[in-house]
């Protein structure tokens, strides 16, 4: 998968849906080449469809990748990534919600793995391929910016991530290292809750955002293209959250 002389290879991890398919399509409007992966043929494919339709000269292609097999993830990003201008860390499927009497080692041991030492893993297996002047970008959550009953398992997930990019940014200059904080975000994520649920859960919550609202998924990715692009940005985290972190 080599980038052409005039488009830049970006590289989304689990971006078929949500904030990461939000940033693929941004970026093909930019004119990068955008690899997504997904854990599923027919989630790309159905990703593919929709972006290639949206963009007909868009430049977009993808592959399977199951970030919780660290042995096979490694060898798939060394072997068939390619070359490389920027990394981003999109998708998670593992998360450690619950009130913390409730938390168990095995549900926090899986989200750690996946979003933590999974990322790791892929940043890893990708720093041959990637470009001297490139970037990774992580996303993480706004469970570590504020304090919130229920998140102590995703709040030490992202806070480990948040820890991560500051030392990956010194290790790694001049690469540029940074992770964007996403808060309540209207992404596919949540249909899987019956719409009764859905709703009471999002009138709660954003009654206590300073901006009274879910944020949208092209919002983050918004931040996302912004610290890719912007060269004298690294070792930061940017809130995409509302102001939840306000507290």
């Amino acid at each position: 998968m080599q980038s052409t002389s005039h488009r830049q290879h970006s590289l989304l991890l689990g971006a078929t849906q949500g904030i990461g398919f939000a940033l693929a399509r941004r970026l093909g409007r930019k004119h990068h080449h955008v690899t997504v992966t997904g854990r599923s043929q027919a989630s790309i494919d159905q990703a593919l469809l929709r972006l290639r339709s949206a963009h007909p000269e868009g430049s977009f292609d993808g592959f399977i990748l199951d970030l919780k097999d660290h042995q096979a993830a490694h060898h798939i990003l060394a072997a068939t990534a390619g070359p490389i201008d920027h990394l981003v860390l999109c998708g998670s499927s593992e998360a450690a919600w619950g009130p913390f009497e409730s938390l168990t080692a095995d549900a926090l041991e899986r989200a750690l793995g996946m979003k933590v030492v999974g990322y790791l893993n892929a940043v890893q297996a990708m720093l041959p391929h990637l470009a001297p002047q490139g970037t990774v970008t992580f996303i993480g959550g706004a469970a570590s910016r504020a304090a919130m009953a229920g998140s102590v398992g995703i709040a030490a997930t992202n806070g480990a991530l948040e820890a991560v990019t500051r030392s990956l940014a010194r290790e790694l200059a001049p690469r540029r290292v940074n992770l964007i904080a996403p808060g309540l975000t209207s992404t596919e994520f949540w249909e899987t809750m019956p719409e009764a649920e859905r709703e009471a859960h999002f009138a709660s919550f954003t009654a206590r955002l300073p901006l009274r609202r879910a944020g949208l998924p092209e919002e983050s990715a918004d931040a996302i293209a912004f610290v890719i692009a912007n060269g004298y940005v690294t070792g930061s985290v940017i809130d995409v959250d509302g102001g939840w972190h306000l507290g």
